[in-house]
């Protein structure tokens, strides 16, 4: 793969063709809005171009509305594309403009772009990878399963990168920065008829005063996949250093079998006309063990999923649904297997006021974990569920991350916002199972190499529904998950899931495949949850099967 570059100083962009088309007119100017007002450019944008040895370097000097002085500075490499502004000033950020921005007077000027296909790493459609250029798409840490229109809940946050292509060429767009520079909620891939820009949000809840650098954007051009740009992404994001490392040794045992309850806490719910969560009881779960032990099949790893605790912050045993929980995770242990308690990330519920990020009215909307209140109720709950004095579980299936607190008007304790803060959540619980108990599995739903250091291993998360899609299309897209967590976090493991089944087929297909993705989850003992259909001896076969297969290759 080469390409050239023309740089048009008059319009402060620069043309770039690759193998002799021409794919991209960038923009070689940013807008950093914030509370007080948009960042316009005005007047001229002087442009300096300098031969370096290792590429062009291409300076853009702006008048900007909100800041005194603004510099974005490009590098054409032989195979990437960086580009990074500085400003300095004073201001609350709101919204990142980048490969974009507002000039006046023509307004918001994108980069030209010649794309015909787009790729997101985070799933948020039911069949759908690979889209239309002209489609735009969301990488977030927020999100909301239940609200309409909002479907990128499911890896929050996926790896900041975005693929695009033009015929089989495919190209990369990377954010580049430690996780403690990511106080931005989302990534946005930004399309318009022949460009795209790209924006970061903050909310005005990143505070600059003095100089603020923008997160490197990184072009990676010689993609030969969308999987293929992702293991770039990767590769450029250990090379500039901002992976952190992993301290964890993994264990054996989180490579087991795994039965989820929550699957048949909602097929009983169905078959009872009742919510699941209320089903999370002792009894339950005795009969949900008892039941795939008549069938010969047990799990060597348990999870208790929402809701077997009083109160979602404090995490300790509703006694009505749980008359003995730490004797029922002995037992379990007697019996050579392993207990996750499923916990609940930002959910205030039983949290003191000033361990909570608050709304303008001063009512809780979630953990504050930069709060030191909030610290201690984190590591209290944790050394509770995991120590030998507590109810000595072996770890964690955290869920409801993309509840991350998005808002400009919250009020919270510290500088961290979205991804940042998300991280120190996770922090905070990771480093205290493993000080307690070294071995802990901590599952969540993070693939994003910036949480290496925060989880053990990924889950694939709920399956989405399309009543019209061709069969099988559950499995495709699972396996389209499962590629992305092996392209960026190669060293962690896979929960592959398994609720809400579309259908009984649907399931039967992805159990037959779940050992060659990462490890087995079931979430069903007698039958699914939404065609009510009753598994017959042929489907607890199937399950056998599947796990008596993933088994023989884990022994190889």
């Amino acid at each position: 793969m080469k390409y050239t570059v023309d740089v048009q100083e008059a319009k402060a962009y620069a043309s770039v063709v690759v193998d002799g088309r021409p794919v991209l007119k960038l923009r070689l100017f940013a807008s950093l809005d914030t509370v007080e007002g948009f960042d316009e450019s005005y007047g001229d944008i002087a442009v300096d171009v300098v031969e370096g040895a290792e590429g062009l370097v291409v300076t853009a000097t702006a008048h900007s509305t909100v800041w005194d002085t603004r510099v974005t500075t490009t590098r054409f490499l032989a195979d990437r594309i960086e580009t990074s502004t500085v400003v300095t000033g004073r201001g609350r950020l709101t919204d990142m403009h980048l490969l974009g921005g507002r000039r006046t007077p023509r307004g918001f000027l994108p980069s030209g772009s010649q794309l015909q296909q787009a790729y997101s790493p985070n799933p948020d459609h039911p069949t759908r990878v690979i889209r239309d250029a002209l489609e735009p798409a969301t990488i977030s840490v927020c999100g909301e399963g239940g609200e309409p229109g909002i479907e990128r809940w499911l890896f929050t946050p996926a790896p900041w990168c975005f693929a695009a292509a033009v015929d089989d060429q495919w190209l990369g767009l990377s954010v580049v920065a430690p996780v403690a520079e990511q106080t931005f909620t989302s990534y946005h891939y930004l399309p318009v008829t022949g460009g795209f820009s790209l924006r970061l949000d903050y909310e005005g809840q990143t505070v600059v005063e003095g100089q603020f650098r923008t997160p490197p954007l990184v072009v990676h051009l010689g993609g030969e996949s969308p999987s293929d740009v992702l293991v770039q992404h990767r590769a450029l994001l250990d090379s500039y250093g901002v992976v952190p490392s992993r301290t964890a040794v993994d264990a054996e045992w989180w490579r087991g079998t795994i039965f989820c309850g929550w699957g048949a806490q909602c097929a009983l719910g169905v078959r009872t006309d009742q919510a699941p969560q209320p089903l999370a009881t002792q009894t339950n779960y005795d009969a949900f063990l008892e039941t795939l032990a008549g069938q010969g099949i047990v799990p060597e790893t348990i999870v208790i999923d929402d809701k077997w605790q009083a109160s979602y912050a404090t995490c300790q045993p509703d006694p009505v649904k749980w008359q003995d929980l730490k004797g029922w995770i002995a037992a379990r242990h007697a019996a050579g297997q392993r207990v996750l308690l499923w916990w609940k990330a930002w959910d205030e519920e039983g949290a003191p006021l000033d361990a909570c990020v608050t709304d303008a009215g001063g009512n809780p909307v979630g953990l504050d974990p930069d709060s030191p209140a909030c610290a201690s109720l984190i590591t209290e709950a944790v050394t509770y569920m995991l120590s030998a004095d507590g109810l000595d579980a072996d770890g964690f299936k955290v869920d409801f991350t993309a509840r991350t607190p998005c808002g400009s008007s919250l009020r919270h304790s510290g500088r961290r916002w979205g991804a940042a803060l998300l991280h120190e959540q996770l922090r905070l619980v990771y480093d205290t199972a493993k000080r307690v108990k070294p071995d802990a599995l901590v599952v969540t739903h993070t693939p994003n190499p910036a949480f290496l250091d925060v989880t053990d291993v990924i889950r694939l998360n709920d399956v989405l529904h399309d009543h019209t899609a061709e069969p099988g299309y559950v499995a495709r897209h699972m396996a389209y998950r499962a590629e992305v967590v092996q392209a960026v976090c190669p060293e962690l493991g896979i929960d592959t899931d398994g609720w809400m089944m579309p259908s009984h087929g649907e399931w039967r297909t992805y159990v037959a495949m779940q050992g060659g993705l990462g490890v087995p989850a079931l979430y069903y003992v007698d039958g699914t949850d939404t065609d009510r259909y009753d598994f017959a001896p042929d489907d607890f076969d199937a399950i056998k099967d599947s796990w008596n297969r993933y088994r023989a290759a884990r022994s190889l």
